[in-house]
């Protein structure tokens, strides 16, 4: 973990013990964090924030096929050039390599897996700890087909309309 990590976990639990709260919304810590000078932004976090802001409109912009399937019209695939990783965009319809398309749709499928895993390690942990029966279906099968069909049902009202 890094030191920043670090630094905002500590004063995390400061605020926690300050306040009392059990559970804590992160706008409400960085005001206090800010007030109390144990957070401050860069520049280099303005770019952050500017990055963030441009991945997550990349991230939000659809397309619906011929089929009616709605997808991302963006994707992105992290490459590593100098250690350093490199998120590389393309348009699904006209942009980016096989190659691209490939690790793109792979890195997509990783991390939903690793979310899955830490999700599950996560109800595991709540179940034991407070021995609470704590349900978390592992197929999504049936999720997937009511969002598929929930796509649908919404093309079909803008048709309508």
């Amino acid at each position: 973990m890094s030191s920043y990590d670090e630094q905002v976990l500590n004063a995390w639990e400061a605020w926690v013990a300050e306040t009392g709260e059990a559970a804590g919304n992160p706008d409400d810590f960085i005001v206090w964090a800010t007030n109390k000078k144990l957070l401050a932004a860069t520049p280099l976090d303005m770019h952050k924030v500017l990055r963030k802001r441009v991945s997550s409109a990349l991230r939000k912009a659809v397309r619906v096929n011929s089929n009616g399937i709605t997808y991302r019209a963006k994707q992105c695939a992290i490459m590593y050039e100098n250690g350093q990783q490199i998120p590389m965009y393309f348009d699904t319809d006209t942009g980016g390599t096989p190659n691209l398309r490939k690790k793109a749709a792979h890195q997509r499928r990783e991390a939903i897996a690793n979310d899955v895993y830490r999700a599950l390690c996560d109800i595991e942990h709540m179940r034991e700890y407070h021995k609470e029966d704590i349900q978390f279906v592992l197929n999504f099968e049936d999720d997937c087909a009511d969002r598929r069909a929930a796509d649908m049902l919404d093309d079909e009202a803008d048709d309508a309309a």
